[in-house]
């Protein structure tokens, strides 16, 4: 497990953890490591999950599928990303979401009583590894309360738009490369492939965007429209708080 640590550390789990200490902590949970190929399933909907994953190397996807097949991507996953900690919390006896492999992965598992209950060895770290499991939950809860706003946006403009501008905003530059195909980008925002292809010619030509394959740099103009946008947000909310009180 010792070659895992620099990843370890970067994992949300075991922030505050002292990289001297992971390897002993990693026995103390009884962590597990398997391999998956390309395109195999690491988790499958309709199944129980009782460990918390950890990717360590390759990448991955969270999907859902509806009763029609129609697949819609929930999240990437990368490198000391966590995953089914929230369905293992919850105690689901069938989960609704697959996690795919997209690429060669390996991914070390944690039995969830292992982190929840006190060991043999009362490790002074099982209380932090509680706190950064109940945040982690909070953090990617308020993600995909995100993601709803995403898919609330009524044409396929508004949402390749409001995708765009999160995404820069989390990278912190108007150039970037997002982690999508464009297949997987239309299934990301859930609109059609063909229809959402020439959305982006549209807005290209307007001088909106500029892209080629993953790479996207956004204009000057998106970027003022999202610094208002994100104003007139906190305008409201200010003055919904002033009429409430």
């Amino acid at each position: 497990m010792k070659k895992y640590i620099d990843i370890l550390t970067k994992c949300a789990l075991f922030r505050g953890v002292d990289a001297s200490e992971l390897e002993g902590l990693l026995k103390c949970l009884s962590v597990q490591e398997k391999t998956y190929d390309k395109n195999e399933s690491i988790l499958i909907a309709g199944t129980r999950v009782n460990s918390i994953g950890i990717l360590i190397e390759g990448a991955a996807q969270i999907l859902r599928e509806d009763a029609d097949g129609n697949r819609a991507i929930l999240s990437d996953l990368n490198p000391a990303d966590l995953f089914g900690e929230a369905y293992a919390a919850a105690g689901w006896n069938e989960i609704p979401i697959t996690v795919v492999a997209t690429g060669s992965c390996l991914v070390l598992w944690i039995p969830f009583h292992a982190v929840v209950e006190q060991c043999s060895f009362s490790c002074d770290y099982h209380k932090l590894l509680i706190e950064n499991l109940i945040k982690l939950i909070a953090e990617k809860n308020i993600l995909m309360n995100e993601k709803m706003r995403l898919l609330s946006c009524k044409t396929t403009r508004e949402k390749l738009l409001t995708y765009l501008r999160d995404y820069s905003e989390i990278v912190g530059t108007r150039r970037f490369k997002i982690p999508f195909s464009r297949n997987e980008l239309a299934d990301y925002i859930s609109v059609d492939r063909s229809a959402m292809s020439r959305e982006l010619g549209i807005l290209r030509d307007q001088g909106l965007i500029q892209f080629h394959k993953n790479a996207f740099e956004l204009s000057d103009q998106v970027k003022l429209r999202a610094k208002i946008s994100s104003i007139i947000l906190v305008t409201n909310a200010a003055f919904r708080g002033i009429i409430d009180t």
